[in-house]
């Protein structure tokens, strides 16, 4: 007699909000604040309150680099804008999170295990 194989549910995956909240947030964040180009200590304050909230949670290196990534590429555009001080702040804060990023894959490369 066939037996009849029941399938197996598939763990529902987390949305996209879930999954990617934190960079959606700060990205939004950013570019809001950014864009108060008057008032750059605010961007350097939630970069921060980011490099914090990234060490607590053990966050991979690779999201920093991907924040710094999207941080520069505002550059570009708002010089076409005709923004330079919001290119400026941009760049200042891409520099900022290059740096965190890099201090935060060092910590990852310490935790790693060595091999032989």
């Amino acid at each position: 007699m066939l037996e009849l194989k029941r399938r197996r549910r598939r763990p529902r995956l987390p949305g996209v909000l879930q999954r990617h909240g934190s960079f959606i947030l700060f990205l939004l964040v950013m570019a809001f604040f950014g864009f108060l180009a008057q008032i750059q200590w605010i961007g350097y304050t939630v970069i921060v309150l980011y490099a914090i909230f990234a060490f607590k949670r053990d966050m991979p290196a690779q999201t920093t680099f991907i924040l710094a990534l999207s941080s520069l590429g505002v550059v570009p555009v708002a010089i076409v804008m005709g923004n330079w001080l919001i290119a400026q702040n941009f760049a200042a804060y891409s520099f900022v999170l290059f740096v965190l990023a890099v201090i935060e894959l060092v910590f990852d490369l310490q935790r790693a295990p060595r091999t032989k």
